[in-house]
């Protein structure tokens, strides 16, 4: 006789997970509306796209237009990044368009934020593989391969000057590895297609494509100071050219911001310093200008910016003019003229006008404003933030410079508690102060009336007396035998 067959008990996970099988096999058609499908009827069943890579391609770039101004930076990346998948299942890996797919990952990174700048290289490099492995060279008939070949060597440039600037400030290893030194390989060979380009396309888009060089040409140049470039004067004249062709709405905000750095970029060389203070000087008067016929809060900020980075030039060459004072003063004035309010602005002022009073020998002037600037900084940046501790250090080092050596040791003693506690014991910056209190305990006088108190200016008690024998150990009386006498108040600090 046949045994039968047991039959497994049905647990209530198992009947769901079965209810699940028999719902994902319904053939019900569903109604699909879109073109680019395609359909029997209208219809088609659910979970299956019948379109092409292309057709979901095309269909991609229509949402990404029409989504635009809508979509969040994380859903245009998803749309990007299918975009690419799409054209390389269409195009192939090693076609001009796969090359424009990376491109637009690369431009989506670079404009994201600087810690995105290795995967915008990275896209950028994948580009440019492609274009090398294609054998694209310069050409006089293919506005399309030039196009292609312009974009990527610019992109490539941008990627380079952006990590070589952040390499002062960043310790993302990922950034301080980005190869720098292909710049003016890159340039060169934009320079070329660029060159191709002019016959190609009309007067207007080339305009946009050599402005956007010569921006990146002069930013290459400024970046290098070690050795003045001649052609720079050329170049200069060219972009405000450009500026007063093309924008025509913050014309002159960008013709300020420009000139600005020209002077910078001219006071690098002694021969060159007045050439660097005529564009401060142009800059200023395009600011006062602008004030004077548009007044307004922005425009005076613009104003007291453009005075003040004028006067941090001058001293940074010492080229001290008497009238130097009079303009920090103007610019704390533009500063807090709309809201009456010390702000960062108006510190950073002060500061670099101690810095000229230091530099004019006007020492007492110079710790008045910055002993004054000592509440508001601490209330605006904060306790331990670095404005306070280069202003603690600043007044310790004028002060120890003319002779006051107990109120030299109290800021610079405050100056060493701020920098061990942020920046840490073995830091340069806090070995510096620390060698300069140490020398100050040398001092008899220092040494008994500041360095023998506590933090809150109080005298610290005299060590317990040690004692071998013993005669009681109860407790009461033990407290009382290393009960000391405190030393009698000192004299007032001077």
């Amino acid at each position: 006789m046949p045994e039968k067959i047991r039959s497994r008990p049905s647990s209530a996970n198992r009947e769901q997970r079965q209810t699940q099988r028999r719902s994902s096999l319904n053939t019900d058609p569903i109604i699909f509306t879109s073109n680019s499908v395609t359909s029997t009827n209208g219809k088609i069943y659910s979970g299956i796209d019948l379109r092409t890579p292309k057709e979901k391609l095309e269909d991609l770039e229509k949402e990404i237009l029409e989504s635009t101004d809508k979509s969040t930076p994380e859903q245009y990346l998803n749309q990007v990044v299918l975009a690419q998948i799409y054209t390389n299942l269409e195009y192939g890996d090693i076609s001009i368009e796969n090359a424009r797919a990376y491109l637009n990952l690369s431009e989506f990174y670079f404009n994201r934020n600087k810690i995105f700048l290795p995967q915008a290289k990275f896209h950028a490099l994948n580009a440019r593989q492609i274009l090398e492995q294609l054998k694209i060279k310069p050409s006089n008939d293919n506005l399309i391969e030039n196009l292609l070949a312009y974009d990527i060597y610019l992109m490539l440039i941008k990627c380079s000057l952006n990590a070589k600037r952040e390499m002062k400030t960043t310790k993302n290893k990922h950034i301080l590895s980005i190869d720098k030194t292909h710049i003016n390989h890159d340039i060169k060979l934009l320079e070329l297609y660029l060159e191709k380009l002019k016959e190609l396309t009309n007067k207007n888009d080339y305009d946009q494509m050599n402005m956007k060089y010569l921006f990146l040409k002069y930013d290459t140049i400024v970046n290098n100071t070690k050795e003045f470039v001649k052609s720079i004067g050329i170049i200069i004249e060219q972009i405000i050219d450009y500026i007063e062709k093309y924008f025509t709405h913050d014309q002159i905000k960008r013709k300020i911001d420009f000139y600005l750095r020209c002077g910078l970029y001219f006071i690098n060389y002694e021969d060159k310093i007045q050439d660097g203070l005529r564009y401060y000087k142009k800059a200023i008067e395009l600011a006062e200008q602008e004030e004077k016929t548009q007044p307004s809060n922005a425009h005076k900020y613009q104003l007291a910016k453009t005075i003040l980075e004028r006067n941090i030039a001058k001293l940074r060459v010492d080229h001290l003019t008497d009238d130097m004072e009079k303009e920090f003063q103007r610019a704390i004035q533009l500063y807090t003229q709309p809201t009456k309010e010390i702000t960062k602005n108006v510190l950073k002022v002060i500061d670099e006008l101690a810095i000229f009073y230091t530099k004019m020998g006007k020492y007492q002037d110079a710790l008045n404003i910055l002993c004054e600037s000592l509440p508001d900084k601490s209330r605006l940046f904060g306790e331990f933030s670095e404005e306070v501790i280069q202003t603690e250090s600043h007044i310790g080092a004028i002060y120890l410079r003319e002779g006051e050596c107990l109120n030299a040791a109290e800021h610079l003693q405050a100056c060493l508690d701020l920098q061990e506690f942020v920046y840490g014991t073995n830091d340069s910056r806090t070995s510096q102060t620390r060698n300069s209190v140490e020398l100050l305990k040398k001092d008899p006088m220092v040494s008994r009336t500041f360095f023998a108190r506590t933090h809150d200016g109080k005298r610290q008690d005299r060590p317990a007396f040690r004692t071998t024998n013993k005669v009681s150990h109860d407790k009461q009386d033990l407290q009382l035998f290393q009960t000391v006498t405190k030393k009698p108040p000192t004299s007032s600090k001077i």
